[in-house]
């Protein structure tokens, strides 16, 4: 019997063209399944202890630590209990700022404090905090170029409520926006490139909560 025209050859070319796309389909699988062809995703939040340091952009902030506080009432005999959080906040822009205060639910926060993202757990009541400088004699909110300025976050606690043994902050990063002739200024650096992307959470700080203030 004749041999087709191409012998051997011309059977196996069918062949050759979906084995190929084999490879490739089951090399488009693999990619999928890692992630797709997109750039690797980002590292995530550093995670930080008592004394250590984070470079927000305008602000490199030390979280010095947590502790608890009672202030007794001389005339009744009870008192409030307090959260305070301690932070060493150095303003490296060349402009006074305001220590601000967090966002709390849908109120935005400003300033240097808006960068406090997150607390866990949260601190329950109708007020947010406090945010002062207090180791300027009468306590300041603000934050001069090229100083290193004690700030405390002062919580109180709802009746009854105890202090927690620890507390968990996220933490954003400032950055300048490059613009065309305008001028944002800092702002918080968002998780993402869409206009209502949240602010991104560069950091994760875990502070035991120093319970000497507790009676």
């Amino acid at each position: 019997m004749t041999s087709p025209p191409g012998g051997e050859t011309g059977k196996r070319r069918p062949i050759a063209v979906p084995v190929a796309a084999l490879v490739i389909a089951t090399g488009l699988g693999i990619t999928a399944a890692l992630g797709g062809f997109a750039e690797a995703s980002e590292a995530p939040p550093q995670q930080l202890g008592p004394g250590s340091s984070l470079d927000q952009g305008e602000f490199t902030t030390k979280f010095t630590e947590a502790r608890s506080l009672f202030q007794r009432d001389p005339f009744d005999g009870g008192g409030k209990r307090f959260l305070e959080i301690e932070l060493e906040v150095t303003n490296k822009s060349d402009e006074t700022t305001g220590v601000g205060a967090p966002g709390r639910g849908k109120t935005p926060g400003f300033m240097f404090a808006q960068s406090l993202l997150k607390m866990d757990p949260e601190i329950g009541g109708d007020l947010g905090p406090t945010v002062s400088v207090p180791d300027e004699g009468v306590p300041s909110r603000q934050l001069h170029p090229g100083m290193t300025s004690t700030v405390v976050v002062r919580y109180e606690l709802p009746a009854g409520d105890r202090p927690p043994k620890k507390v968990k902050l996220d933490v954003g990063v400032f950055e300048e926006p490059e613009t065309f002739n305008i001028d944002l200024g800092w702002v918080l650096v968002k998780d993402g490139d869409a206009g209502d992307a949240p602010p991104k959470v560069a950091a994760q700080v875990t502070l035991p909560v120093n319970q000497g203030g507790t009676p």
